[in-house]
């Protein structure tokens, strides 16, 4: 039986961002915790072929990983795996993005709008949903490879999830995705096995 395993790792902390949203705009992250990276790479599999985002705090936790141990068959940059575009929203205080939400009456409890709405010269969580979808049934297809670990974000690691559930793209919206942590999604003949979501190293 042919399986196809996803290995999603949510980048390292973001810095120096001094609490606000940031979306896709390319901020910095901590890779100062060692024995985070050591715990990752042993629950990583050897062998696998890389994506991650364009995004800085991706490629650089990817590397980090990289440095302390990590193998793998291939790289690749893939922008389909970025973090919502917020648009002109990107910058705000989180505080003044509820605020902004609300008023607009397109405020959610678990994300930073309602995932239908397009903040200004953005994208929708739907938007991102489908985009995250478009690679992912790329790769399915033109797999090669049984193991494919994907450094990304959030949003991206909860659209797959939704993907994997066959469900709208807003029921997984409630999971949280820590920093660093581990999701793992299996594709076996056709349909989705969830191993695990949000596992820490």
């Amino acid at each position: 039986m042919s399986t196809i395993r996803f290995w999603w790792v949510r980048h390292a902390p973001v810095v120096g961002n001094n609490g606000r949203c940031y979306g896709n705009n390319d901020v910095d992250c901590d890779v100062s915790e060692t024995n985070k990276f050591i715990n990752l790479v042993k629950i990583l599999p050897t062998n696998s072929f890389i994506y991650s985002s364009q995004l800085t705090r991706t490629i650089k936790t990817f590397k980090t990983a990289e440095e302390h141990g990590l193998t793998y068959l291939g790289y690749k940059i893939d922008n389909n795996f970025a973090e919502q575009n917020l648009g002109s929203w990107a910058g705000l205080k989180y505080d003044d993005l509820d605020k902004k939400t609300k008023e607009l009456g397109v405020y959610h409890p678990n994300w930073l709008c309602d995932p239908t709405h397009t903040p200004p010269k953005g994208e929708s969580y739907n938007d991102l949903y489908l985009r995250v979808v478009s690679s992912l049934k790329k790769i399915i297809q033109d797999s090669s490879n049984d193991d494919f670990v994907i450094f990304s974000h959030g949003g991206p690691i909860r659209a797959a999830i939704s993907f994997a559930l066959n469900a709208f793209p807003e029921v997984s919206l409630p999971f949280w995705i820590d920093n660093m942590s581990v999701t793992r999604l299996d594709f076996v003949e056709k349909s989705w096995h969830i191993k695990f979501i949000n596992l820490v190293p």
